[in-house]
């Protein structure tokens, strides 16, 4: 299940939860667990967010200077 889909998940949980007529300790217990549990979510995702950042720079890093070494090579 992708990230995406667990957040949404997780919303829709939260959305229904007063419904479902558990007790009021229980849905409190449900209501700090999930919203831990979108808290891990929303790290992973600006963990992710800012690897991929990190990636993108290094390929156009890379595409540089592979580009001007065969530049150098075939003038040579």
């Amino acid at each position: 299940m992708s990230l995406d889909a667990l957040i949404m998940c997780a919303g829709a949980f939260v959305a229904i939860l007063p419904f479902l007529g558990f007790p009021n300790t229980w849905d409190n217990i449900f209501f700090f667990l999930t919203g831990i549990f979108i808290i891990a979510l929303g790290i992973v995702v600006r963990r992710r967010e800012g690897h991929s950042k990190e990636l993108q720079e290094n390929q156009t890093y890379a595409e540089s200077t592979s580009h001007s070494s065969t530049q150098h090579e075939e003038a040579a």
